[in-house]
């Protein structure tokens, strides 16, 4: 059954399912994102493994969405969101299976990769489902609804991990996705139906330029995760790297249905809110690590008094995602971008001078207010780069939108780590120039905003194939 592409669902019950489908699966991939950096070492006791190789079954995992989200983005444009979504749910549950039987490391780190392509497959359509099957209306509410089940995935991620090893075992760091994941699939059957979704199946795969990016991303995150160790090869993961975006870049130029149309960066508010979700999922992840690592070293506090700490930044974007998406039909997204960073900003500032005599709650607060801003920034961010083309590529905008979100965390952790381990500089000066860091991207992202506004004027096109889109 065919209906027109800007048919929408505006009902108060598929609104709410709706959010759930698109929220449960955004927070299924970083809880599992988190939950296993607190079961290192039980994994190597429980495998009689080094610390090396069981640190894969987290790398690997976020390797592998990088590399194929954006796959998973343009194969959902094509045959459809709820489609490719569904796979991707069912394909994580039986992953998840198979990690919580693993006999060998071997065998948890395949079952990881495995993992990781159905999340890949879940984040590729998570906000695609919100911007093509819910009313203008309410699409801002749910764009924060989608952001707080992003925090929420990192808060309870660590707390969960550390509660189910304490109590049940390793084995139920996986088991617990399996249920989540099949009352998400009752979900997802009531959504699709008599409910249609926008696709566009005139538009070719592109397949070709979705494996040349997807190698070249695959070389530069891979390269950083090796970053540091024995044999790593940084410079040769980067020229791999440099080689395939060229000639994806290349091929691009000249495809009839480029994956992102490079014409795009010509317009300086998608570039600048391209670069901020990338300095934003960096800076995030900084935070995360910085303030556990100096105050378990250098104050000595206890692992699990910093792990609170660390919890009051989710905390506040959690709070905070849910007015921002209320706040985006007045404020608009530029303006709320803006403040957001703004929010984010100051508390770095202050903790480049003041983390060495900061008492622990002036520390939490600081945490709280970036999370805060957080809060404001994202699910502004992820409209405004979702408005840049029509419905017939929302879910590949998506995925692009993550992955350079995935990128900045993936840079940001291993240039944090040579601050941080670095035998030239103690404790501080790695954390403080951290921050400095920090703060550099966040303000570059500031004054991107500003310059834009001052100069530019611009206002979000919309592509030229929205009439286009089909039902499926």
């Amino acid at each position: 059954m065919k209906i027109s592409a800007n048919k929408r669902l505006d009902q108060t019950d598929s609104y709410l399912a709706i959010v759930l489908v698109a929220g449960v699966g955004m927070f299924l991939t970083t809880l599992d994102s988190g939950i296993l950096n607190v079961a290192i070492s039980s994994l190597v006791q429980e495998f009689h493994s080094s610390v090396t190789t069981v640190a894969w079954t987290i790398s690997l995992y976020t390797i592998v969405i990088c590399s194929c989200i954006v796959v998973f983005g343009r194969l959902s444009d094509r045959y459809g969101r709820l489609k490719i979504y569904s796979m991707g749910l069912m394909l994580f549950a039986l992953a998840s299976l198979f990690c919580a039987f693993s006999e060998t490391v071997i065998q948890l780190i395949s079952f990881r990769i495995l993992q990781g392509i159905g999340a890949a497959m879940l984040q590729a359509t998570s906000a695609a489902l919100i911007t093509t099957l819910v009313s203008p209306v309410k699409k801002g509410e749910a764009l924060g609804a989608l952001a707080a089940f992003f925090g929420l995935g990192h808060v309870l991620g660590p707390v969960a991990g550390g509660v189910i090893l304490s109590t049940i075992g390793w084995n139920w760091l996986f088991l617990i996705n399996i249920p989540i994941c099949l009352l998400c699939l009752l979900a997802c059957r009531y959504v699709l139906k008599g409910k249609a979704v926008p696709v566009s199946k005139k538009t070719p795969l592109n397949l070709s330029g979705c494996l040349l990016l997807s190698a070249s991303i695959f070389s530069l995150v891979y390269g950083c995760s090796r970053l540091g160790s024995p044999h790593s090869r940084m410079s040769i993961n980067i020229l791999i790297f440099a080689i395939l975006m060229f000639l994806f870049i290349r091929r691009e130029k000249r495809a009839a249905s480029p994956i992102v149309p490079l014409s795009l960066f010509q317009n300086g508010f998608f570039t600048a809110s391209l670069y901020t979700i990338f300095a934003y999922g960096g800076v995030t992840r900084l935070c995360m690590v910085v303030v556990p690592f100096y105050l378990e070293q250098a104050r000595y506090y206890a692992p699990w008094k910093s792990g609170l700490v660390n919890l009051m930044l989710p905390l506040g974007l959690v709070l905070t995602s849910n007015i921002a998406g209320r706040l985006m039909r007045s404020w608009g997204t530029f303006r709320l971008m803006t403040v957001g960073l703004c929010c984010m900003l100051v508390p770095l500032l202050i903790l480049i001078f003041f983390l060495p005599n900061g008492q622990l709650p002036i520390v939490c607060s600081l945490l709280f207010v970036y999370g805060v801003g957080a809060g404001l920034f994202q699910p502004s961010n992820i409209a405004a780069i979702m408005e840049a083309v029509g419905p017939s590529h929302q879910a590949t905008i998506g995925s692009v939108q993550r992955l350079a979100q995935n990128i900045g965390i993936s840079l940001f952790t291993v240039v944090t780590a040579r601050f941080l381990q670095s035998p030239a500089h103690d404790i501080w000066v790695g954390a403080r120039n951290s921050f400095c860091l920090a703060a550099a991207a966040t303000f570059l992202g500031i004054m991107g905003f500003v310059i834009i506004k001052q100069y530019e004027k611009y206002r979000p096109e919309k592509a030229a194939d929205v009439t286009d889109s089909t039902i499926d």
